[in-house]
Parts: structure tokens; sequence; C-alpha cells
């Protein structure tokens, strides 16, 4: 029996992404930060598919899932249009809007893998535009980073629809004031999020992983190489999931651009399959490091044996 589908929200991007070969810290200095007019010289430059939901799409569909993405491309998307169909993916949620642009993400990374990004949302502003894929049969739906109105009308959607969501808001936290985050956070089956966008949530809704896990939500909280916590709604107790250890060639550099979104993509094919979120999570934790282990964020090898394999290899969880 085929996969039930998920639902991605949030952005399809082209990605520019260039390499600084030293630190950022060493050009930034603190009493010219009210004044900065910087260049960080990048020797090396590549061009990519990327964008949070796309990204997810990735990793979803070489596991052999169902992703489904409910979002809009602008007018220079056909060629993103012609890869997801050579995904065999389902595309009555995408549509195309030709007054703007497709998404474009400008990413800058140093030498210690820090990164600094310049993001266009073009389309992604207007994807709730798009309609709901009727063609599909969803299980869960992710509402991931991308516009305001859309990330609300999207699961003001899924919610009318009984369908649930996991709220992944990632860099569009600081979008939405306080009440917004609170309700999207609250109403949700699933959130994930980092250590970093733990602290935003928490600032602007008093909510802390602890809270929305104590209101019935069941929390993924990344610690980038540290691994993950999983709080499954209605246990008192957190899991502390491992991260997967990286298997680099000597010499080889991580390339952590788009970790998030490939662990993003092993969690939603675990969780639409019924996998407790425990384990749902170690699956997350081995594509994660499958991404990084390789450059650009759809280009690494992915498949479920090979998923599998390293998950044999990889701690259990452990309750804390």
């Amino acid at each position: 029996m085929p996969d039930r589908a998920v639902l991605l929200t949030g952005s399809i991007a082209y990605d520019t992404v260039l390499h600084h070969a030293k630190r950022f810290d060493e050009s930034l200095r603190a009493e010219h930060l009210a004044h900065l007019n910087l260049t960080f010289y990048a020797p090396a430059m590549r061009r990519d598919f990327g964008g949070c939901a796309a990204n997810i799409a990735y990793a979803m569909a070489k596991l052999g899932g169902n992703p489904v993405l409910w979002g809009a491309l602008g007018s220079d998307g056909a060629p993103y249009r012609e890869r997801f169909a050579s995904w065999r993916m389902d595309l009555s949620g995408l549509v195309t809007l030709p007054d703007v642009f497709t998404s474009q993400c400008f990413i800058t990374t140093d030498a210690a893998g820090n990164q600094l990004a310049s993001f266009h949302p073009g389309a992604m502003d207007r994807a709730h535009e798009a309609p709901w894929p009727d063609a599909a049969d969803p299980v869960l739906v992710a509402i991931s980073p991308g516009g305001h109105d859309a990330m609300i009308a999207q699961a003001d959607e899924a919610l009318k629809r009984g369908v649930p969501y996991l709220f992944d808001p990632g860099q569009a936290v600081p979008l939405f004031e306080g009440d917004e985050l609170r309700e999207l956070a609250l109403h949700a089956a699933y959130a994930a999020f980092s250590d970093y966008e733990a602290a935003m949530i928490t600032e602007k809704t008093g909510l802390t992983p602890e809270d929305l896990a104590r209101a019935g939500v069941t929390v993924f909280h990344t610690h980038g190489s540290r691994g993950s916590t999983v709080r499954v709604a209605g246990d008192a107790h957190a899991w502390s999931v491992p991260a997967a250890p990286l298997l680099l060639p000597p010499g080889a550099a991580p390339d952590p651009v788009g970790a998030g979104d490939a662990y993003r993509g092993g969690l939603l094919w675990a969780l639409a399959r019924g996998t407790d979120p425990v384990e749902a999570a170690r699956t997350a934790s081995v594509v994660g490091a499958m991404k990084v282990e390789s450059r650009g964020t759809q280009d690494y090898a992915l498949s479920e044996p090979l998923m599998r394999e390293r998950l044999g290899t990889l701690p259990e969880a452990r309750r804390l």
C-alpha cells in the first residue's frame, strides 16, 4: 500500500551558495556593527534548487514517501516544476504566479560552518493562493517556514479539514506576533525547532518546549551536532536522540546547508508511516547526517535501504 500523502508548505526557492574561506568573526568588529559596510570574499559559488518545502520533499521522495507540495512558484519556476515531475510527485497543490519571481535565497557560509543569508520571498508570500491538493489524501500537513499570511491560512485550512499539522516555523518566527505564534503552536499536533528558534518562541509566547508537551503537542527540539530531544505529548519524560555520526572521507568538509530540512524529511516520512515519535527522530537524525556529508540540499544519495543500514548503527534514544 502506498504511503499516505504529507502536504508540504513553505519556501520553494533557488539557492545561491557562496563559501567564505575564513571565519565571519575575523572581519566583524562590535564597534562597527551599527554602521556595517562589509564584503566577505567568496571564491567558491554554486547555484542549487532549494527552499524548505522542496528540500523536505526531496528527502521524502528519495525514501519512497508521498510528499505533496502545497505552494507557489513564480514566472521562473518551470525548471522546478519539471524537477518535481521527475520525482513523480502530485503537483495539484502547486500554482504558478506569472507576476512574481520564485523565492530566491543567497547564502554565505564560513570556514566554521556559520551562515549568513538573504532571502527574497517572491511567490512564497502568496502561497495561500494555492488550492488544497484535492488529488491527495493527506495524513499530515507540515507548516514550514513561508509567508506570514500563507502559514496562518494553511494551518487554519488543515484544522478546518481535520488534518493534524506539524508546526515548523524556522526562520519565519520573527514574522509573527506572540499571540499568533502561540495559537499556531498550541493547535499543532507536532512542533519542530532548533535551540535558537525555541528561545525566540519562548521569548515571544512564554511557552517552553516543556509547556507545549504538557499542552498536548509532541515536540522535536534539535541541537545540531548534539542530537535532538523529543517530548511526546502526555509523557512526563523527554527522550535524548543522538546525532548520527558523519562518515566523511579524509579532508572532506561537512555542508550543513539544508540539514534541518533533511531531518524534517526523514521525520515526516516516518511519522506518515505511523512510526512512534522517538523512533521517527532517530530516522531524522540519520537523514540529516547523510545530507551534511554531501554538498547541496537536493543532491545527496538517499534511499530507504541506505537509511536503514545507517539507522541500525545509531545508538538507541535515552530517556531523560
